[in-house]
C-alpha cells in the first residue's frame, strides 16, 4: 500500500506530491491516517526559504507538522495514549509535533523544543517516509506523546491544537499570564487569534490585539479580545503606545507577544511594556534580520523571553479547554479555507501574507 506526501525541494518553487510505501509500525509506533493538516506560518517561511531554523535537506523536505488524524495501525506493545486511555484503530488522536531525542540535557528538563535534534530535517524518501502531516499518513515513532480526542469535540477545532494553539498557550504560561494582567498581541493571524482566546480563558483582564485586516480584528473580538487596534488607523508606534497606556493607567502592558516574525515589532513591543513586564518572541524571524533595542529599556525589570513550540503536557489542557468552551468561544471560525491535498500549492498561494495581506486566517489541507 502506498500513500502521498508533499515534498519541497527548492524554496519558492511548486511543491510536488509523491507516493511512498506505507510502512508497518515498529513496536510502540503508530501509523496515523491524517484527516487535516494546517498550513502554519513556519511552513510559509520554509517555502520562502526565509527560515532561520534550518535549510532544506538534499532530497527535499516532507512538509507539514500541524494537524490531526485517526489511528490507522498500532505497533506491538502500544494499547493506550499518553494518559493511559485505551487506543484502537479508528480513534481520533492528536500527537505532539515536537520530536526530540529524549536523552539530552534539555529533554531531561522537559524542554523538548530546546533539544538540539529539533526540528528534524524530515528528508524526503527516507524511511519511514511519512514524517510530515501534508500527507495521507504520518509515522508516529515510539515515545512520541499522543492523546485521544474526546468524542464531543468536532474536527473543526482540532487542526491547530498541536502547533499554533499549543505554541501560544505555552508562551502565555511562561509569561505568567493570568488575572489582573494586560496582554498585547502583535498580529491577528492564527497565532494571535488563538492567543487572544486562550489568554481570556486563563483569566487575563485585558487582551489588546493589533492588525490591519478588519475581518481578523472582528474575529479577535469574537474570540475574547477586549480591544482591537487597526494599525492603518494607528500607523505609528507612538499612537499605539498612547492607546495601550490609556488602557493601563499609564503603566503599559504586562505581556507583549510578537506573533508575525517582524523584528521591528520587538523594538515597539518592549516600549509597550510596563516595568517588570515580559516581551515574548514567538514569530519566526527570517534569517539575517535583526532588531535594534536599547539595553537601558530593560533596566526596570523588563525581560525578553523566546518561546518555540510547546511542552506536550499542554495538549490535554487544550482539549479540555475546547470541550468546556463549546458553544461559547467560536474556535471553529479559525479555519477559513480547506483544500484537498493536491491543491497544496494553491493553499500556500492563498495563505501567503509576506509583502501583502491575506484574508486567510488558517488554511487546512484535507488528504
Amino acid at each position: 500500500m502506498h500513500g502521498r506526501a508533499v515534498i519541497l525541494r527548492q524554496p519558492q518553487t511548486p511543491m510536488t506530491i509523491e507516493e511512498f510505501p506505507v510502512p508497518d509500525p515498529d513496536p510502540g509506533a503508530i501509523i496515523v491516517r491524517i484527516t487535516q493538516a494546517g498550513v502554519c506560518g513556519s511552513d510559509l517561511h520554509t517555502w520562502r526559504g526565509a527560515t532561520a531554523l534550518q535549510s532544506l535537506p538534499p532530497a527535499g523536505r516532507v512538509m507539514g507538522h500541524e494537524g490531526n488524524g485517526v489511528v490507522f495501525k498500532l505497533g506491538a506493545g502500544i494499547a493506550t495514549d499518553s494518559l493511559g486511555q485505551p487506543l484502537h484503530e479508528g480513534d481520533r488522536i492528536i500527537h505532539s509535533a515536537v520530536m526530540p531525542c529524549y536523552r539530552c540535557h534539555y529533554c531531561l528538563r522537559g524542554e523538548f523544543s530546546w533539544c538540539p535534534t529539533y526540528p528534524s530535517n524530515r528528508e524526503a524518501g527516507v524511511f519511514p517516509y511519512f514524517v510530515g502531516t501534508f500527507a495521507d499518513y504520518y509515522y508516529l515513532p515510539p515515545r512520541q506523546p499522543v492523546f485521544k480526542v474526546p468524542d464531543a469535540l468536532p474536527d473543526a477545532v482540532l487542526s491547530f491544537v498541536n502547533c499554533a494553539m499549543g505554541t501560544v498557550t505555552d508562551a502565555l504560561i511562561r509569561a505568567e499570564a493570568g488575572p489582573g494582567k494586560t496582554v498585547v498581541l502583535q498580529g491577528a493571524g492564527g497565532l494571535g487569534l488563538l492567543a487572544a482566546a486562550v489568554a481570556r480563558e486563563m483569566g487575563v483582564d485585558q487582551v489588546i490585539i493589533a492588525d490591519r485586516l478588519p475581518r481578523r480584528l472582528e474575529l479577535a473580538r469574537a474570540l475574547g479580545a477586549t480591544e482591537t487596534l487597526n494599525i492603518d488607523e494607528l500607523p505609528t508606534p507612538e499612537a499605539r503606545l498612547d492607546v495601550v497606556r490609556q488602557r493601563t493607567w499609564g503603566r503599559g502592558a504586562d505581556i507583549v507577544m510578537e506573533l508575525v516574525g517582524n523584528p521591528r515589532l520587538m523594538e515597539e513591543g518592549i516600549n509597550l511594556l510596563a516595568s517588570g513586564g515580559t516581551f515574548v518572541q514567538i514569530g519566526a524571524v527570517p534569517a539575517g534580520q535583526t532588531a535594534s533595542i536599547s539595553p537601558a529599556a530593560l533596566l526596570k525589570g523588563k525581560r525578553i523571553v523566546g518561546s518555540l513550540m510547546y511542552r506536550p503536557q499542554v495538549i490535554p489542557l487544550l482539549l479540555n479547554l475546547l470541550e468546556r468552551t463549546q458553544g461559547r468561544v467560536p474556535f471553529d471560525r479559525l479555519v477559513s479555507q480547506r483544500y484537498p491535498l493536491d491543491q497544496v500549492n494553491q493553499a500556500f498561494q492563498d495563505a501567503e501574507w509576506h509583502d501583502h495581506g491575506t484574508e486567510v486566517t488558517r488554511a487546512v489541507l484535507t488528504p
